[in-house]
């Protein structure tokens, strides 16, 4: 496979675009309760704990021999095999979660006369063209949809600022710090950036810990302000909604565009193309890890199936969704992608006799 590299700015823009993508679906189901300014603090304590969670990946990557998956392979040996296989499995379902949740809100809220599983097949194609193009197409797809991703937020952002009243707002923590908590859980569970770091930020160039640390402040920024906005303008009418920021669309009109929840429809797509191109290069790295070979079409196309299969299945299966998308699992699957594989590959030690 042939590696390409990328700038570090291309690689968080690009991270910060699926940031989005997971976080504009928040809702108080998710969040453990009603007032989601408590969420504030509960992104900005999960990012201080995030940085936690990186400090391996950082550890490992800076004592080279690549990735992390292929640090194991070269330092574990056969069992070193299991490490790539779940770095591919987490990305499929990380792929498969975020395309689901895309496709419930087609089917909940916009309910299309079309298909909406061809409308995520289709997403998904598009994302696989990405991903067989290489790291780099994508990084470029990812820049544009970053641009697009300002333009179309900030206009929706700017026109329903005029519908924000003090008023609308709750005390923090009113009903303690267990919401707090949960949110806590809930934003590390929806963070792919740590996986991503293991396992392609050797063929990322530039000046990544000021990237890193852009990408917090950046997201962080968002978060709060999309949080104000819906508090501040939805009032206590967000919480019974299971897009929230959707209805912040819906409910503002501009003239000529009328309601702008086909910009926040749009802005979604595209953000998930870029996703979910990274997801399934990701996978790429992974099996080239395992091989040393350039991987055959047939096994990315089976890759895609895979998470197709999965988001189709979670969006309409009640039991499958509880399991998916469920906050518990996905943190602890952030966590052990993030830290506790880099630490077992940091404890292997010096590569052994047969690698290379």
């Amino acid at each position: 496979m042939e590696r390409t590299n990328i700038s570090a700015a291309q690689f968080f823009i690009a991270m910060f675009v699926s940031r989005v993508v997971v976080t504009i679906t928040l809702n108080a189901q998710y969040t453990g309760g009603e007032n989601l300014l408590d969420n504030i603090f509960s992104y900005l304590l999960a990012m201080l704990l995030g940085l936690f969670i990186a400090l391996p990946v950082w550890l490992a990557l800076r004592r080279g021999g690549g990735c992390v998956p292929e640090q194991a392979m070269a330092r574990m040996g056969a069992i070193g095999g299991a490490v790539p296989v779940l770095y591919g499995l987490y990305f499929v379902i990380s792929g498969g979660a975020s395309l689901a949740l895309f496709e419930i809100f087609l089917l909940d809220t916009v309910n299309p006369d079309f298909s909406a599983g061809l409308v995520v097949a289709a997403l998904l194609a598009v994302a696989l063209y990405g991903a067989l193009r290489g790291v780099e197409t994508a990084a470029r797809c990812a820049v544009c949809v970053f641009a697009v991703l300002l333009l179309g937020c900030g206009l929706v952002f700017f026109l329903v600022a005029g519908r924000f009243r003090a008023e609308n707002l709750e005390p923090l923590f009113y009903n303690g710090l267990s919401q707090t908590g949960e949110g806590v859980l809930l934003f590390l569970a929806r963070t792919s950036l740590f996986a991503d770091m293991a396992v392609l930020l050797p063929q990322v160039k530039g000046r990544k810990k000021l990237g890193l640390a852009s990408w917090m402040l950046g997201t962080a920024g968002f978060i709060i302000l999309m949080i104000l906005l819906i508090t501040g303008c939805l009032g206590r009418y967000a919480y019974t909604q299971n897009f929230p920021v959707y209805v912040l669309a819906s409910l503002t009109e501009v003239r000529s565009l009328q309601r702008l929840d086909a910009i926040f429809t749009g802005v979604w797509m595209m953000g998930l193309i870029v996703k979910l191109s990274f997801d399934l290069y990701a996978c790429r790295v992974c099996y080239f890890s395992m091989t040393k070979k350039k991987e055959p079409k047939w096994a990315l196309w089976v890759t895609a199936g895979a998470v197709l299969v999965l988001a189709l299945c979670t969006a309409r299966w009640d039991a499958l969704r509880g399991a998916v998308l469920n906050t518990a699992f996905l943190f602890w699957c952030t966590v052990i992608t993030g830290a506790g594989l880099p630490l077992l590959v940091l404890a292997a030690g010096r590569p052994g006799k047969g690698a290379k």
